[in-house]
């Protein structure tokens, strides 16, 4: 699927692997705010993520971008109102 051309798909399980020890790693206690429990999106996007990167591995590391991205967006909404 995703850069099928360029890299293997043992490759994309190396940099799946590395990415998610990389995040386990330098999480703090606000990684487990990002996911919060009884909603449905949350659950809804796990369902996906999981399903996608079943078939592709190289969903792992964008799914926690997705998730590191969506953690900031509090505080830049914050930086843009200060800015208005």
């Amino acid at each position: 699927m995703l850069l099928d051309n360029f890299i293997t798909y043992d490759q994309k399980v190396f940099i799946s692997i590395i990415c998610g020890g990389l995040w386990i790693y330098f999480r703090t206690s606000d990684c487990y705010n990002l996911i919060p429990r009884e909603h449905i999106f949350p659950i809804f996007f796990v369902c996906i993520w999981i399903y996608l990167n079943y078939y592709e591995p190289l969903f792992l590391p964008i799914g926690l971008l997705i998730l590191i991205s969506y953690s900031y967006m509090p505080r830049l909404y914050k930086i843009l109102a200060l800015k208005m």
